[in-house]
């Protein structure tokens, strides 16, 4: 097991962030997701959906994330500027048609329509 030191500065100090693997750390590939919250945390439960013969996608769910709201916050933040900062190098990512209504607010509470493709 190796420890990573964060090397990234803040304008007002050095972290000094140890980051390391524990022992059952893993990756895992999902390309599914479901929400649930309660007043006191925020889940994202995920999964693999596999196409079957019947046109009804098995879904095999892997992992439940569970967290405060603020963490939850921070996490979209992050995910928001992410997934920007993809669409800048990669291009655009369309949503198909009907897969996403409409994305949340932004902090101005602003709505953004996502328009698919179909």
């Amino acid at each position: 097991m190796s420890a990573t030191v964060n090397k990234k500065k803040t304008p007002e100090k050095d972290l000094g962030q140890v980051f390391r693997n524990a022992d059952d750390f893993k990756s895992v590939y999902v390309n599914f997701v479901q929400t649930a919250a309660t007043p006191v945390d925020i889940s994202l439960i995920v999964g693999d959906a596999n196409p079957t013969p019947r046109g009804v996608p098995d879904i095999e769910m892997k992992l439940r994330l569970i967290m405060a709201p603020l963490q939850a916050k921070v996490t979209l933040a992050m995910l928001l500027t992410v997934v920007k900062q993809y669409e800048e190098q990669y291009g655009k990512i369309t949503v198909p048609a009907g897969m996403l209504a409409e994305l949340p607010a932004n902090e101005s509470g602003d709505h953004k329509s996502v328009k698919g493709e179909g």
